[in-house]
């Protein structure tokens, strides 16, 4: 059984899973805020996945 929104297969061990260090200015920052991660992209392009028309 699966849970909307949870990844399968993966259970974070602790509070500390959810934070990484960003590699282009060492900053640390928690994977589960979108806006923190989006901070973090530093002008790199984001892929769209493509539409079906």
């Amino acid at each position: 059984m699966t849970s909307e929104g949870k990844p399968l297969g993966w259970t974070p061990r602790d509070e500390r899973d959810h934070f990484i260090r960003c590699p282009v200015c060492g900053e640390t920052l928690d994977m589960r805020d979108l806006a923190q991660v989006i901070d973090h992209l530093h002008g790199q392009d984001v892929e769209e996945e493509p539409t079906i028309q």
